[in-house]
């Protein structure tokens, strides 16, 4: 280097300069900003071993249960919508549904979330980390998508990711089915079964295959090669598992730890709708009764949730194992909750307690979270702005959710009651939306296009058997629940008179018009 002339040399000096001075503060930065690892988990509802949510029955979900044993647990965590694609469009875009107008399952191929005025010009989640320096990987089912041998299709943004697994236009990988004799037993009315007949999607059964060859299985191991490297920028890796979704059909080891002869069915009040809301899916529970499949139903779901726990378990061998342990923030959420005979229903698509409680997990770098639980009402709407706030960065104007940076330093800080909404719309019948508002003791819900009110008492009534709405001494806890409403629909008016379709006594005792039993 001496050989070369002065000017030259001083030339190469800057140039050394220069590559230093363009190498060095970005990489401080990197590091100084926490990846994240973004575990979603399709249709688990509060049956999950650390929330013990099904009494008499012990779920098997070790890999969930370490989790959170190393977070922070939200017990009264709730979902925007009782449904996929509106829940993970409100997540995703920080904007509540009952803004947006996405309140139902709307379907179609590519972001149609995008066709909402309200979601046209968002930035998204992993849209903002993505603009922030950050590496956006994904897997599975984050937005609504539905998995071959359905339609495959997919409402992720592809712009939006560096990569996704198995594509952005194929979000999930193919997923084999259970034998036919299985899922479409002899001894059922198989013609007038529920989601299509003799082809229908709504099925259960063991498959005669190990776990190597669910779909599943290959989107937890690209999550494991991802974790297993190093990144050159902090990374947003999302991952998400399909199961415990229906068809409920995973592997036969799954089934033989819930035998039938040990399954406890849930409890469920004859009637039970006799004094609140028709969700349109009684017509459901009673095939299930009619055909005496309500033991399988609650085993293959049993099942389905032991199998998903096992495929996070492999996700989270790798974190632990990985060198991204100090600096990753970690959040487990389910997109809503599911009723397993509880109103009359299987599935979800209510606004009852089952519908709408999730699993809710925060694990993060720096905060002693482990044994913490939070049992205030939050909302995964919540999710945006805190992993915003847990980056360091400042959120997004447009987002409805609150940062749970409080929360997680002390669990006791109060929070606003969280509001879960859905339009239902069914053949023949004019389409109702309902607002459920969930505070600490109680839920309220308000059905607007027919005026019906319902009030539950959580303290004296879990399982949301009896409608208090319209009892006397309940009018300043339902002009509280309808305060909370109007925080987020000013536009909201409440019609004087009785419900439509519905009595009420003179001691505010509530009967439907019409109701037949079974």
């Amino acid at each position: 280097m001496n050989s070369l002339p002065l000017k030259f040399r001083f030339s190469l000096f800057v140039l050394t300069l220069l590559l230093l001075s363009n190498c060095n503060p970005p990489q401080q930065q990197i590091e100084e900003k926490p990846n994240i690892l973004f575990l979603a988990v399709d249709d688990m509802n509060d049956w999950a071993g650390f929330l013990s949510g099904h009494t008499g029955m012990k779920i098997h979900t070790p890999n969930i249960d370490r989790l959170a044993a190393a977070s922070m647990i939200f017990t009264n965590a709730h979902t925007p919508a009782p449904a996929c694609a509106p829940t993970r469009a409100a997540i995703l875009s920080g904007v509540h549904h009952a803004r947006s107008g996405a309140e139902n399952v709307y379907w179609g191929d590519g972001p149609k979330w995008r066709d909402f005025e309200a979601l046209k010009k968002v930035t998204t989640l992993e849209q903002f980390f993505k603009k922030n320096g950050y590496k956006t990987l994904g897997a599975g089912k984050i937005y609504h998508s539905q998995a071959p041998p359905w339609d495959a299709t997919s409402q992720v943004e592809p712009a939006n990711w560096d990569f996704y697994y198995p594509s952005p236009y194929i979000s999930h990988p193919y997923q084999i089915r259970a034998p036919e004799e299985v899922i479409y037993p002899e001894e059922v009315d198989n013609e007038n079964r529920p989601g299509g007949g003799a082809n229908s999607w709504w099925t259960w059964g063991a498959i005669p295959v190990p776990d190597e060859k669910m779909a599943d299985y290959h989107v937890a191991d690209w999550a494991r090669y991802q974790l297993g490297q190093q990144h050159d920028k902090p990374f947003f890796l999302a991952v998400g598992m399909w199961k415990p979704h229906d068809p409920w059909e995973v592997p036969q080891k799954y089934f033989d730890m819930y035998p039938l002869e040990d399954i406890v069915l849930p409890e469920r009040k004859k009637d039970d709708l006799e004094d609140s809301f028709d969700h349109g899916r009684r017509w459901i529970m009673k095939w299930v009764l009619d055909n005496d499949q309500w033991k399988k139903i609650i085993q293959s779901y049993a099942a389905s949730i032991t199998f998903s726990d096992a495929m996070v378990g492999r996700v989270l061998d790798a974190y632990e194992n990985s060198e991204h342990t100090d600096n990753t923030i970690v959040v487990l959420w389910s997109d809503h909750g599911m009723h397993m005979g509880e109103k009359d229903n299987i599935e979800k698509f209510t606004l009852w307690e089952r519908s709408t409680r999730v699993p809710l997990l925060i694990s993060a770098p720096g905060m002693s979270l482990a044994g913490k639980i939070c049992e205030q009402p939050v909302s995964l709407m919540d999710l945006y702005p805190t992993l915003v706030d847990l980056a360091g960065f400042e959120a997004p104007t447009h987002l409805d959710g609150n940062s749970l940076l409080p929360q997680l330093k002390d669990p006791n800080t109060k929070t606003s009651p969280v509001i879960s909404s859905y339009k239902f719309s069914y053949k023949k019948k004019e389409a109702v939306t309902g607002h459920a508002v969930r505070s600490m003791r109680y839920r309220y819900i308000y059905y607007p296009e027919i005026n019906l009110e319902e009030l539950y008492d959580h303290e004296n009534d879990p399982n949301e058997w009896n409608n208090i709405a319209y009892k006397e001494g309940n009018t300043q806890v339902i002009d509280d629940h309808r305060k909370a409403l109007l925080d987020m629909l000013p536009q909201m008016l409440w019609k004087e008179g009785q419900p439509e379709g519905y009595t009420i006594d003179k001691d505010g005792n509530v009967k439907m018009n019409d109701f037949e039993s079974f």
